[in-house]
């Protein structure tokens, strides 16, 4: 998008009078009262007239990213017609010639009329012009959408984890953020009894080969070993035999682009397939309810999971391929500059805490999804740098944040060239703030992936999901 950022927002065309506003209707009013209230002082009644007529024309029409559409009332009743109404023929047979000047009559009226209308479309442009140059553009904000209040509950519920009023907990942090998405429809009680079944899995499993639930690193080994490993255990006080499947990686949508589904923990736990965001954070989840430590990490575009023995020497747990590796096998894909190392972005330990705070990340890209962005999405980035100053997630939304709004305006005021800038305060200051979050980013050491480099690992993924040992595992299987 930086590459090509000038050309998208200053390629308008000086001819082009049709100008795309986006404004909500309740900024009708404050501009009308605006309007009135500084030509009262100054400026005559026709004026007023131009401004009124001007904000009867705006529309509330906002683009944003991909979301769960909400039914909206129609804005235009069939059969109604705009404009001027045409004449009905008359079915009385009259002179030819007379015919013929009434013809040449009725274009010329015709032809009036559509200058006449063009007349006034130009003057009601360069009156809204006018207008956008020397106001502020209201910005965008969802927070009275329908569904919207779930994710500012979910919002106060983390904050009040992270500030000490509530018990931290990433279990119920990420379930708030689905439930939020899902518009509160999930059920906590059924979540957390998923959960419990993975723990006493382990927990049965620890028994059975005996080992101690005072070792640390015998919890961790196996958390790690149901998760990526076929798991046979007998239940207590029954002959049967319980089976749980290896977790897969589901190559299918991994990025969840097209559903947001792929990206959640509860996904994971109803399908036992999963990807590099939802595997992590299960494993940490774990790792809480069986009373032992374990950090998430971040290389480009992938998270892991990290912890250490009673020596002090780091593990890697690498969940998408069920493997125990060192940080030299994320040091190989050649994209973590030493800018970033030495800023905590990648390969850094995150404790539960910080992971808690990593989940308003999660929530603003699930509130974006289903509304757009506004203030809410800003004021978790900020949130989440609080808790993790180095996060890159937190301040990739903020430049996302920042360009939308420049965008936004831009457009709106169909600013012609990178020169005019000043003549627009509210788009300049803008425009500013997105470069600025740019420089923000390049500092830390951030280097996106290539296309070719990334076009060729999705090429060798799409090899990978055909391999018979990759396909989708049972949840588990009691055998007798």
């Amino acid at each position: 998008m930086r590459r090509t950022i000038n050309e998208e927002i200053f390629n308008i065309s000086n001819n082009n009078l049709c100008l795309s506003v986006r404004f909500n209707y309740i900024c009708m009013a404050n501009i009308i009262y605006a309007a009135m209230k500084h030509t009262i002082q100054s400026l005559s009644i026709r004026y007023i007239l131009t401004i009124l007529f001007m904000a009867s024309t705006f529309v509330s029409v906002y683009p944003q990213m991909p979301q769960v559409r909400i039914p909206q009332p129609s804005t235009m009743t069939p059969g109604v017609q705009i404009g001027f109404p045409q004449k009905r023929q008359s079915n009385i047979p009259g002179n030819s010639i007379n015919d013929v000047q009434s013809r040449q009559q009725a274009e010329i009226m015709r032809e009036v009329e559509v200058n006449e209308r063009r007349r006034r479309q130009e003057t009601r442009q360069t009156a809204i012009r006018e207008y956008l140059r020397t106001h502020s553009i209201p910005l965008p904000d969802f927070t009275n959408a329908p569904g919207a209040e779930h994710f500012h509950t979910a919002r106060k519920e983390i904050i009040d984890m992270l500030e000490g009023r509530e018990k931290p907990c990433l279990k119920r942090a990420v379930f708030l953020t689905e439930n939020a998405f899902f518009d509160n429809t999930m059920s906590y009680e059924q979540f957390d009894a998923t959960i419990q079944q993975l723990k006493n899995l382990c927990l049965l499993k620890l028994e059975e080969d005996g080992l101690s639930l005072q070792d640390d690193m015998a919890k961790k080994m196996m958390i790690f070993q149901v998760m990526t490993d076929e798991i046979n255990v007998k239940e207590p006080g029954t002959e049967k035999m319980i089976t749980h499947y290896p977790m897969k990686y589901d190559f299918d949508d991994y990025q969840a682009e097209h559903d947001k589904r792929k990206y959640m923990i509860s996904k994971l736990l109803a399908e036992n397939s999963g990807q590099c965001h939802s595997l992590p954070l299960l494993f940490l989840i774990l790792a809480e309810e069986l009373d032992t430590e374990a950090y998430i990490s971040y290389s480009p575009q992938h998270s892991f999971v990290k912890f250490k023995d009673d020596k002090g020497k780091w593990y890697d747990a690498e969940l998408t391929q069920g493997a125990i590796v060192t940080d030299d096998f994320y040091m190989g894909s050649g994209f973590i500059k030493a800018d970033a190392i030495r800023n905590g972005l990648f390969l850094e330990p995150r404790n539960i805490r910080q992971s808690i705070a990593h989940t308003l990340n999660d929530l603003s890209s699930y509130y974006v999804y289903r509304f757009g962005m506004d203030d809410f999405v800003r004021q978790n980035a900020d949130t989440v740098l609080h808790y993790v100053p180095n996060d890159l997630n937190a301040y990739m939304i903020l430049s996302n944040f920042h360009t939308d709004r420049a965008m936004y305006v831009l457009r709106a005021c169909e600013v012609p060239s990178l020169e005019s800038l000043p003549k627009y305060p509210q788009a300049q200051a803008l425009y500013n703030k997105m470069i600025e979050s740019y420089a923000v980013l390049d500092s830390l050491g951030y280097e996106e992936m290539p296309s070719d480099v990334y076009q060729d690992w999705l090429n060798r993924v799409n090899v990978e999901k055909e391999k018979p040992g990759n396909q989708p595992s049972f949840v588990k299987q009691i055998k007798k």
